[in-house]
């Protein structure tokens, strides 16, 4: 089917990239090495959690850490993470990880924060 998987390790980080054949030549199709972003949002009448951790694609180690629930709502394509403790209490953990805070927001009713977590090539 003109693909090839290739994965490697450098120290604890993974990497796997899939290369996808073409008329002369290989692209990269994608790429990864971990997860290096993370959202996290609440509401704002729900401070004291529940808090939505990651999408269907977020790295399931972290969501296994936060001991994250993968959830689908009724009527929507997609699923969530979510954890029953409160933002403070999720962003304390992700620090323990290595992620911190870039920037955070609010949306209408929602507080969002972005994190990031330097990758050891």
């Amino acid at each position: 089917d003109g693909l090839q998987e290739r994965k490697w390790r450098k120290g604890s980080r993974v990497f796997e990239e899939t290369l996808e054949s073409f008329p002369g030549g290989v692209k990269e199709r994608s790429q990864e090495a971990g997860m290096p972003y993370l959202l996290i949002s609440t509401q704002i009448r729900l401070e004291s959690g529940p808090t939505n951790v990651g999408d269907e694609f977020s790295d399931p180690e972290v969501m296994n850490y936060l001991g994250a629930r993968k959830t689908t709502m009724l009527g929507n394509n997609f699923s969530e993470y979510h954890v029953d403790d409160p933002p403070r209490v999720v962003l304390d953990k992700l620090e323990k990880w290595g992620f911190r805070v870039l920037a955070m927001t609010g949306v209408g009713q929602t507080l969002v924060w972005c994190l990031h977590k330097e990758l050891v090539v």
